[in-house]
């Protein structure tokens, strides 16, 4: 069994979990712009309600965004100083993802797409299939769009199929805080609103990664922020 601890601050909510082996501990709180205060803090009561030490966890997993920019450099730098400390590996975690993982547990559903609030009007947006032992895997990319820009029946990704008849769950905050393309309407989906990030529902792609080997040195581990890299693509290919 693993002992890994996870960390989250990539939207308004910030959370931290702690597995255990088979117990799992974690607290989670809806507090924008408290992240650098709480995070610490929390990390603390879930090693000590665990009787753990740092040194003994096999690693650190971290929520890598895409979500506020603030909220996530402060989860990058928590994760990494703690890492250096103690000399863990990381493992880095998408907040889209995160949700989809979430979603398959609340649901039957087969597929999942889920929004983030990215302020200016766009929504952090990626589309998942339900993967064995209620794993995500991406379909497509993960991306920055305006709601209205989102054509389903366009991106080619789900089939005919799955848009008429597929259970599909929309989970993330971006769903109640704009209109999207109506092709979004003719799914066969069941919402999920207001649902944030949380770092309890980050363990199982984080202990399928350690079992993989899919680990990070603490300064590889980056925010992704999108947006930025976005802009920074169509300033090059000007």
């Amino acid at each position: 069994m693993s002992k890994i601890l996870a960390i989250d601050s990539s939207t308004e909510a910030c959370s931290v979990a702690l597995m255990n082996d088979d117990k799992v501990y974690q607290r989670f709180q809806l507090a924008p712009r408290k992240h650098a205060e709480l995070l610490l803090p929390m990390v603390d009561v879930v090693m000590k309600e665990a009787d753990l030490s740092l040194v003994e966890l096999d690693a650190l997993a971290c929520c890598v965004g895409p979500g506020a920019f603030t909220g996530l450099r402060i989860a990058v730098s928590v994760a990494q100083g703690l890492a250096f400390a103690s000399n863990l590996p990381c493992i880095a975690v998408s907040s889209l993802e995160i949700l989809a993982i979430s979603a398959f547990k609340q649901t039957q559903a087969n597929v999942c797409i889920s929004a983030i609030d990215a302020r200016m009007q766009e929504v952090y947006f990626a589309v998942f299939q339900r993967a064995d032992g209620g794993e995500a895997t991406l379909l497509g990319i993960e991306g920055v769009y305006k709601p209205l820009d989102i054509d389903i029946e366009q991106w080619n990704i789900l089939t005919e199929s799955e848009i008429s008849e597929s259970e599909i769950v929309l989970i993330g905050n971006g769903w109640s805080e704009y209109e999207f393309n109506p092709s979004i309407k003719k799914l066969n989906a069941v919402q999920l609103d207001n649902q944030f990030p949380s770092a309890v529902d980050i363990m199982s792609k984080a202990e399928a990664d350690l079992k993989s080997n899919n680990l990070l040195k603490p300064e590889k581990l980056q925010p992704i922020y999108i947006r930025n890299n976005v802009a920074k693509k169509k300033l090059t290919e000007k």
